[in-house]
């Protein structure tokens, strides 16, 4: 039986495990060291059971945990050659861990995972499409300026979908942050809106998504329910109810070892 489980998202830290409590795939590792082992064991896993780490990009908030996890406990890590890069190049990993620059598909511990570009202001910036070993298929979907044609392709009719509502557009447009970094958030290379979030689960759903969580919850621009309320309602306005088209739930900034069972 394969599930999703969130360890932590939102500004401040994003990583997500998708698989069984035998083994499984670490996407992103925005943790400290000590708070990934204890969010793994709230959720009954092991750092044994995470056979790689795949990063969506080289931010802080994604892969604030990476050097130490992926070298106290050996696990190989994967991304776009450019994310490698800038992250060798920074020093925010030491090179000493198996690093894997990805070129297509990689097959992994009877997993299949699919990596598709992002738009976002950081190198090699990606989304991936997951299948796993019982026939479930994920899409791991954060940091988006929009949604292009390449990641409508990659998580168009998976079963299960992550996908980022980071932030209200009055909060933004009202809130505390300049002028500078609020056109950033909004921009191309920025975030998805709740608003945006919305239009995109519109597609995705009539597609075959039967599940989605709401995931990179701005904490200065957005709140659950709000997220909540504007997707479903948006939802709702296109002829799509919860629960008879899809389930739908927000994630907590930190996990708190409940796990999604993944349909199939």
């Amino acid at each position: 039986m394969s599930f999703y489980y969130n360890l932590c998202s939102s500004s401040s830290g994003n990583a997500s495990f998708v698989g069984s409590r035998e083994a499984g795939l670490l996407f992103d590792a925005g943790v400290g060291i000590r708070n990934f082992k204890k969010l793994l064991e709230a959720a009954g896993l092991t750092p044994q059971a995470v056979k790689a780490i795949f990063i969506t990009h080289e931010h802080g908030d994604h892969v604030r945990g990476l050097e130490a996890i992926s070298t106290r406990h050996n696990i190989p890590v994967y991304g776009a050659a450019e994310a490698l890069d800038a992250l060798l190049g920074s020093g925010r990993i030491s090179g000493n861990q198996e690093l894997h620059a990805l070129k297509g598909p990689v097959s992994l511990a009877g997993f299949e995972v699919i990596p598709f570009p992002t738009s976002h202001d950081s190198p090699g910036s990606v989304g991936y499409r997951v299948h796993t070993p019982d026939g479930a298929s994920v899409g791991i979907c954060t940091d988006l300026g929009y949604a292009s044609d390449a990641v409508l392709t990659g998580i168009s009719g998976c079963d299960f979908v992550m996908l980022e509502a980071n932030y209200d557009e009055a909060m933004l447009k009202c809130g505390p942050y300049p002028s500078w970094l609020k056109r950033r958030i909004a921009g191309q290379q920025g975030h998805l809106s709740n608003r945006q979030c919305a239009e995109v689960l519109g597609k995705l759903i009539p597609a075959g998504t039967k599940q989605v969580t709401l995931a990179h919850l701005s904490e200065e621009n957005n709140l659950p329910a709000l997220a909540y309320d504007t997707v479903s309602r948006y939802l709702s306005e296109q002829g799509l109810q919860a629960p008879d088209d899809y389930r739908m739930d927000v994630l907590p900034k930190v996990g708190s070892g409940k796990v999604v069972v993944l349909p199939c």
